[in-house]
């Protein structure tokens, strides 16, 4: 439902939202209306006093204007339970007077809190929409610092008609469909893998690497992520090292609790103070924080580079525009994304032009280069690796839940051969990209104005399904063909989606949600490791005894975004870890088993 206009503003508030406010509103005002009346009824004999008159025309007139106030609250929720429905709007100043009357007879001099939460949240997010759409101004000055405080899906959406809540009830009907595809699609080609063959030794040996290296990639996070991971004893843990000041021979630049960084690294790690070269925690646009140790373990110098956690990564993300790498490689198309591509160029420029690199390797001349990152850190790590295989040629790189949106087709064929990522389950951000928001964006707009049930409904099923989850086919998503004739109220009550495009809107085949993508497609980096869990271990992955398979995946598999309840706690590195701790341990009890026949399975 688009938004309401209402003192001539388009508000980000549609007349369908109110069926949750207008009902907590209903049942106080009827828990009122019933209390004066108790009041009333108790007392009716005790009015005979001075003033008795008085105060029973006050009662008896309050009684009378809640029951005026229930019964237009009740109306405007009958009409907003209604889909399409768009009179809603006339309604809303009668109910605003009736509450003002009634507050000005109980001297009270604001309205009801129901209604003032119904009018800041309108009046929040139409701030926010009037900050949306000047960004797609030229001339706005606000644009960079609307970027910043805005969502992803605020700005993929600043150019319908839809209101917040159309968003979430379109994702929860694309969450039911995909649930609901998958559950009628043929069983996939299942090809199996002897424990023995070359493709699974060269997996279990990506795997441990993986699982080794992880360990660095949470340690860039600093003192915050090993608090999370550990409340209990990361604080005494650390807390020495925070206190502390010693002399130190690595380097130990930027930011603030650097000792409180440096001890989280430490535990995180479990190195000693000496195979340390270099930590920062310099945090600006296009400049991460990074690392750089030697791992004795395996022989390596290790780069660690930080994912996102401030508001300077959070602008490095949104600077999604494409630009050329500038790498020596024999690859022609070598386009990148920007703000990831910049903050590599940043972390090389260090590393080369203040002798990190240098200094490491004339301390261990024989190990090599490893680049390791997660999230932010994982794309930074892959191009870094990149500008850095010239003058390194065994560099390896394990990008950890990268963004998909990352370089060129031709860039991820020529990363194949160093760099190897990993994704757990249904991760939105190694399937994240521009082109991806864009297919989300048409799949939930198709699914929302194909819908004819009530916003509502929509909602409270799609809560219940993330919960308990269920059967996707109570509730259709899209009707097509045959079933069109039943589509007599959508979802939508205009006949655009789209505000550009609203004059000649239509599903037809040139529709504007079906043009071709306007921002070239971008790849993630290296091989894929998908790891997935089996079997059924709550809806949020709050057991602990989940157990997860591993196989190597094709890019293709990561070209939709999943909608899921762990869509964004599958992104979080202390999950990762979980989940690599498991399917190492458990891929390692399978060796050791004789009796094992086949050590996993891929689907093809």
């Amino acid at each position: 439902m688009p938004g309401m206009v209402l003192f001539g503003r388009r508000w980000a508030i549609a007349s369908d939202d109110l069926v949750f406010p207008g009902f907590f509103e209903l049942v106080v005002r009827v828990l009122w209306w019933i209390g004066i009346l108790t009041l009333y009824l108790m007392h009716r004999g005790k009015l005979d006093c001075a003033g008795g008159a008085l105060l029973s025309s006050y009662l008896i007139v309050l009684m009378i204007l809640l029951a005026v106030v229930i019964c237009t609250v009740s109306a405007i929720m009958c009409v907003s339970m209604r889909v399409g429905s768009s009179s809603l709007p006339q309604w809303f100043p009668l109910s605003l007077s009736l509450t003002l009357l009634g507050g000005k007879w109980l001297h009270i001099p604001l309205p009801a809190p129901a209604t003032w939460i119904v009018m800041i949240q309108a009046s929040y997010l139409m701030a926010s929409r009037q900050q949306l759409q000047a960004c797609g101004k030229p001339e706005s000055s606000s644009c960079a610092v609307a970027l910043g405080k805005t969502t992803i899906l605020g700005l993929l959406f600043r150019d319908t008609d839809l209101v917040p809540s159309d968003i979430a009830a379109g994702l929860a009907l694309l969450h039911q469909q995909q649930d609901n595809i998958r559950n009628n699609q043929e069983p996939a080609q299942v090809v199996c893998h002897a424990p023995g063959s070359s493709q699974e030794a060269d997996l279990d040996a990506e795997l441990e690497n993986c699982h080794h290296y992880m360990q660095f990639a949470a340690a860039a996070y600093g003192w915050p992520l090993y608090i999370y991971r550990n409340p209990l004893t990361g604080l005494c843990r650390i807390g020495g090292d925070c206190c502390r000041s010693r002399t130190t021979d690595y380097d130990l630049v930027g930011g603030d609790q650097l000792n409180c960084h440096f001890g989280s690294i430490l535990h995180t790690t479990g190195l000693q103070y000496r195979d340390f070269i270099h930590v920062s925690f310099h945090d600006k646009v296009y400049e991460l924080p990074f690392l750089v140790a030697l791992d004795h373990r395996k022989e390596s110098v290790v780069v660690a580079v930080r994912g996102t956690m401030s508001l300077q990564d959070v602008l490095t993300d949104l600077s999604a525009e494409s630009e050329v790498l500038d790498v020596e490689c024999e690859v022609q198309d070598r386009l990148a994304h920007k703000g990831i591509s910049q903050a590599a160029r940043y972390v090389y420029q260090r590393l080369i032009n203040d002798g990190i690199l240098s200094q490491a390797f004339s301390i261990a001349p024989e190990y090599r280069l490893v680049i390791v990152g997660h999230s932010l850190g994982g794309g930074a790590a892959a191009l870094l690796a990149t500008m850095l295989r010239a003058a390194y040629p065994q560099v390896r790189c394990y990008a950890f839940s990268p963004p998909r949106g990352l370089w060129s087709k031709a860039l991820q064929e020529y990363s194949q051969s160093f760099i190897v990522s990993l994704v757990l389950g249904k991760d939105v951000i190694p399937r994240l990209s521009v082109t991806n928001l864009e297919d989300l964006k048409r799949r939930i707009l198709r699914v929302v104005a194909h819908c004819n049930k009530p916003k509502y409904k929509i909602l409270l099923h799609g809560l219940w399904y993330e919960l308990f989850g269920g059967n996707p086919n109570n509730l259709p998503t899209e009707l097509d063909g045959g079933d069109q004739e039943v589509l007599t109220q959508p979802l939508l009550g205009e006949q655009s989606l789209l505000t550009r495009w609203s004059p000649a809107y239509s599903f037809s085949s040139d529709s504007p949600l079906d043009s071709s993508p306007k921002y070239p497609p971008l790849y993630p980096p290296g091989r894929i490791i998908h790891l997935q869990e089996e079997g059924a271990s709550g809806r949020f992955g709050c057991c602990s005894a989940a157990h997860y398979s591993a196989k190597w995946s094709h890019e293709a598999e990561f070209s939709k975004i999943l909608i899921g309840p762990k869509m964004l706690t599958d992104h979080m590195p202390d999950i990762l870890m979980r989940a690599l701790d498991s399917v190492v341990s458990d891929r390692a009890a399978c060796v050791s088993c004789p009796a094992q026949g086949v050590s996993s399975v891929d689907v093809a």
